[in-house]
């Protein structure tokens, strides 16, 4: 009773049952804390040193997903750069068109999320990005639309650059996720359930999942494979 009671509530609160080695999670800390180091020393070139923080902070967010939970959806190439882009430029705009406050940063956000779900491009840090291109320091308000190439597009290439090497180093690692073979040759394989089916349902939830529809069907097919045999051993086991 008492242990139902703690796994519901474990459940409800939204504890996920992680089952990732101890290997893949130093290797998720350590290759982030080496990136932003990087991420760091190119800012720090062009920002004074509080404001070099603020931006790093943004990208230590994107850290966490680049390196941490290189095949989700959300951590991908496209919606990594592009989201970090579009919510700095729209944080740049409301900045120079309303001024730094609450009121300002907070509409910035918001119109950055509207705008990151259009272009299929969402990347929940970029709501920091545009938070602090609002209310950051002077040294980036002076930049302007500059702040746009450096230090951020340089920012991101680099942590682009890292995230392929560093995460393409361990062999159960594959960034960006399309490279990863086994997801291309689940889709070779005819199933009952296809593509389109989780397509279908991702689309009538109406709601944003951070996996994609490959991994998801990756993830079935293994798990359909290991209950396989898993039964196979079963059987085995019965019939001695």
């Amino acid at each position: 009773m008492f242990l139902s009671l703690c796994r519901n509530a474990a459940l409800f609160i939204g504890i996920e049952t992680n089952r990732t080695s101890h290997v893949e999670r130093f290797v998720s800390g350590i290759t982030a804390c080496f990136a932003l180091i990087s991420v760091f020393y190119f800012s720090s070139l062009f920002l004074s040193l509080p404001d070099s923080l603020l931006v790093v902070s943004s990208i230590g967010a994107s850290a966490v997903l680049l390196f941490a939970i290189p095949h989700g959806a959300l951590s991908q190439p496209w919606p990594f750069a592009v989201g970090h882009l579009i919510s700095a430029l729209i944080g740049i705009f409301f900045y120079q068109q309303f001024g730094a406050s609450f009121l300002t940063g907070a509409a910035a956000v918001g119109v950055s999320i509207v705008v990151m779900h259009y272009l299929r491009c969402l990347h929940p840090p970029g709501g920091s990005t545009a938070l602090f291109c609002v209310i950051g320091g002077s040294s980036i308000h002076a930049m302007g639309y500059e702040f746009l190439l450096y230090p951020l597009l340089i920012n991101l290439i680099a942590m682009l650059v890292l995230a392929v090497i560093l995460n393409n180093w361990f062999s159960w690692r594959r960034y960006p996720a399309s490279l990863n073979k086994s997801f291309h040759q689940d889709s070779n394989e005819q199933h009952l359930l296809e593509m389109e089916d989780l397509y279908h349902v991702l689309e009538q939830e109406d709601i944003f999942v951070d996996v994609s529809a490959e991994e998801l069907m990756h993830i079935y097919n293994a798990a359909r494979d290991h209950a396989k045999e898993r039964h196979k051993k079963r059987v085995a086991k019965l019939s001695r």
